[in-house]
């Protein structure tokens, strides 16, 4: 009798349990990002921000590797198209589908060409039957200081999205580096105007570094535009450059010494570029920043 008694006890046990699984809230699905491919049709996920799937498709057309439109198809509905015209044809086209942790999805587009000429590089907002820009990433990098750019999607977390930026700087060469931005009060907002640079001079010993080698001299001062003067590397010295602020579309760069002075230089403007950099020697203040294609 004991023994019945136990066992009915398990029994209900067992269906308290199977009943606390089935009710349970379920998780929130953690924010991140999905690649899309080119003139292929995806079901699985939600870019219209209604928590169902949708029907996309980013349908690129054109020839011999260049493309003249390039058009985003949600629910069998042209959401978004972007035309180019012969001197500015992308090559390469990039989109990302992006959802942070509230579920709110994003959906960025880049279409760069030959020699990293860009025509594009947005974050977008389904709303209305349309892609809504909200996030104009080519527009924070002036053409003064860059002379190419590129970007694209590194890391979503949280209700943040982290893009790699980079291009041609006037005075640098090739970098990489990151642009964060928060979502807040319903837009997305820089976290900080300062970070590391990932990569730079591509010429230095194997690889990519930081390390230049200083061909005019310059002067660094103690904070991102500030008039505070701080030293002069000399011409010859090696020097690293560790960050990069923009402020107000302007690049400025954190410069250290062999002797492990710190400072801040102004990026090189195109015009100075154009009136110092002469064949054979493409660059301004580093023998290593080419800038060139």
């Amino acid at each position: 009798m004991e023994k019945k008694k136990r066992s009915g006890l398990w029994k209900w046990l067992l269906l308290l349990l199977l009943a606390l699984c089935m009710f349970q809230t379920k998780p929130v699905k953690a924010a991140g990002f999905t690649r899309l491919s080119l003139n292929r049709t995806y079901t699985a996920y939600d870019v219209t921000g209604d928590g169902r799937r949708d029907r996309i498709r980013i349908a690129a057309s054109g020839r011999g590797g260049y493309f003249n439109q390039v058009r985003v198809i949600i629910n069998g509905r042209n959401c978004l198209v972007k035309r180019f015209s012969s001197f500015s044809l992308p090559t390469i086209v990039r989109c990302r589908i992006c959802t942070l942790s509230n579920r709110k999805p994003f959906l960025f587009l880049e279409c760069m060409g030959d020699s990293l000429v860009e025509s594009t590089a947005c974050l977008y907002q389904y709303s209305g039957g349309r892609l809504k820009t909200v996030l104009n990433l080519r527009s924070m990098l002036s053409s003064t200081y860059f002379y190419k750019t590129y970007f694209d999607v590194k890391k979503v977390s949280g209700s943040t999205i982290t893009f790699l930026a980079g291009g041609l700087a006037y005075n640098t060469g090739v970098i990489d580096f990151d642009m964060i931005f928060a979502y807040k009060g319903g837009r997305f907002v820089r976290t900080t105007a300062t970070t590391r640079l990932a990569s730079g001079n591509i010429r230095y010993s194997s690889g990519k570094t930081n390390i230049y080698t200083v061909a005019r001299r310059f002067q660094t001062y103690q904070k991102a535009g500030s008039r505070v003067k701080t030293y002069v590397p000399a011409v010859g010295q090696r020097v690293t450059l560790t960050h990069i602020c923009i402020r107000n579309k302007v690049p400025y760069f954190r410069v250290v010494d062999s002797r492990g002075r710190t400072g801040w230089m102004k990026g090189a403007t195109r015009s100075l570029y154009q009136k110092v950099a002469k064949h054979p020697r493409y660059y301004c203040y580093f023998k290593e920043a080419l800038v060139v294609g």
